[in-house]
């Protein structure tokens, strides 16, 4: 009987070892994966079973293109975006599965644009945007990797990504504790890069282009699937709005006949279509405004085709309005509340460049260009000098575009600074005859902030360029010359983005340092 004890003792205990040592192998996985931003979307699985009463599936078309929070603000549609990057036909399949074994939809719908490159299997990179963040006990993770990576491919460190990022310990940061920026956007990609985009001339069919029979063959399994389980399907071709490097007139055509190809088999099964690959004018797209690099929707095209698409869902689908119904959809409500907040990151920390920048904040931090994030604090300094060969009256006008007064080409001091609460302009530096330094402080909400532009050189007495925005005793920028920019939410004291703005350099460049 001791025997039997002590046996059942070690027994235990080795279990309990074993369970210690898989949730910190489990927890090191999660913190070694790369941050990739086209990566499914892990909160999805922080919900109940049956939240979501919509699933978008597709590729980055989708990803960039449909914002699950705006049908939710809008339309009280419940539905959240499965769209990875190079998702293709195959992988939209497992995912459909994935999607009506938790949810059980009422309707799923997907983007087509990537059915006309036939992909039988992926690439790694692309699965692991898939599978680094589904459960590792999920079947259907576990059937795209055994299904879809190629033959040679090595499959542990797809199933175990702790073997393909080991080598990541000295690459770590803060950003890596951090969850994704698409989590509280319910998995879409925000961002206000701005590309005036050329347009196509009228597609025309080409002959011997055709809809790979593997996607051809995938595409009749998700229909399958769908009627097998009493889930409506609804297939899309997110529009293109114009031209880039990668993708010429040659390819424009190739893919809209694809598209094509895609109807006639929806017709033959008698699903629904909405092809609008070219459609960018009978939706009224602006091509100065909406996209992000021509092939890709920007948050305002976005904005345009999610409307569009809400409004033809509710009007051919039996879909509830769940806001304010209690339950899950009490925190999908306070994410709608911070929903401004969170659009307005994910905008500001994806601008590369002056343009994209100015453009979230004109929609975001200026009252003449709609309803302003009242939560933002934005905190602007000038360290240096203005070249104005590189920021022209032109460039000047946009930095204007979302609030200030003063003309920084004219400017021929040390200092400027500006803050713009909620909106509103409260203060801005107005330059005198003489060279001289600014400071401004105060409190918004948790935060306590100081501002300064431009020092006195204590021999000389001359005015130098320096330039410092402390909040909370926190210090958001560096020696770099040009305007450095903090954005903070006010009601948390946290950071949204701090940026430095190189107005020596032509192309007028974000740097991001959201530490």
């Amino acid at each position: 009987m001791e025997n039997l004890k002590k046996w059942l003792k070690r027994a235990v205990g080795a279990v309990l070892f074993l369970a210690i040592l898989a949730v910190m192998v489990l927890r090191l996985d999660s913190a070694l994966k790369l941050i990739q931003e086209d990566n499914l979307c892990g909160r999805f699985y922080d919900y109940p079973d049956d939240t979501f009463d919509v699933t978008f599936l597709g590729s980055s078309f989708a990803l960039y293109g449909i914002y699950p929070m705006e049908l939710y603000r809008d339309f009280g549609i419940a539905s959240y975006n499965l769209a990875t990057g190079n998702q293709s036909i195959e992988a939209s399949y497992y995912l459909a599965k994935e999607s009506i074994e938790k949810d059980h939809p009422s309707l799923i719908v997907m983007d087509c644009n990537m059915a006309w490159v036939d992909q039988e299997t992926m690439k790694s990179q692309y699965i692991h945007y898939i599978t680094d963040t589904m459960p590792y006990t999920s079947r259907n993770r576990l059937e795209i990797i055994r299904e879809l990576a190629e033959e040679e491919e090595d499959l542990k460190p797809i199933m175990f990504p702790l073997i393909a990022y080991h080598s990541r310990w000295q690459e770590l940061t803060y950003e890596d504790a951090l969850p994704q920026a698409k989590e509280m956007v319910y998995g879409c990609k925000v961002t206000s890069r701005v590309e005036i985009s050329n347009p196509f001339k009228e597609p025309k069919y080409v002959e011997g282009v055709t809809v790979p029979q593997t996607s051809v063959k995938y595409l009749q399994k998700i229909i399958d699937l769908c009627r097998e389980n009493d889930t409506e399907l609804l297939l899309i071709n997110i529009p293109v709005l114009g031209k880039n490097k990668f993708f010429d007139q040659s390819g424009f055509n190739q893919r809209w006949t694809a598209a094509q190809e895609i109807g006639r088999i929806a017709e033959e099964n008698n699903i629904p279509y909405l092809e609008y690959f070219a459609g960018w004018k009978e939706l009224g797209f602006d091509l100065e405004r909406d996209a992000m690099d021509g092939e890709h929707l920007n948050r305002w095209g976005a904005a345009r085709f999610t409307s569009f698409l809400g409004n033809y869902m509710k009007e051919h689908y039996d879909l509830p309005d769940r806001r304010g119904t209690g339950g899950a959809y009490e925190v999908i409500d306070a994410d709608l509340e911070k929903y401004p907040v969170s659009r307005m990151r994910d905008s500001l920390r994806r601008a590369l460049f002056l343009r994209d920048y100015a453009a979230a904040l004109r929609s975001d931090a200026s009252e003449a260009e709609g309803t302003p994030v009242e939560d933002a604090l934005v905190l602007i300094t000038l360290n240096g000098m203005v070249n104005d060969d590189i920021l022209t009256e032109e460039q000047a006008k946009v930095i204007q575009g979302f609030g200030i007064q003063q003309d920084l080409s004219e400017l021929e001091t040390h200092s400027w600074l500006a803050v713009i609460d909620g909106g509103k302009l409260v203060y801005e530096t107005v330059p005198g005859e003489e060279d001289s330094t600014d400071a401004y402080e105060g409190t918004a909400g948790l935060l306590n902030y100081r501002v300064t532009s431009g020092r006195v050189e204590e021999e000389t007495g001359a005015i130098r360029s320096d330039a410092s925005i402390t909040v909370n005793n926190v210090e958001y920028t560096s020696d770099n010359r040009g305007l450095h920019f903090a954005v903070f939410e006010k009601s948390t004291g946290k950071l949204m983005d701090a940026c430095w703005l190189d107005i020596n350099s032509y192309a007028l460049s974000c740097n991001h340092d959201n530490h």
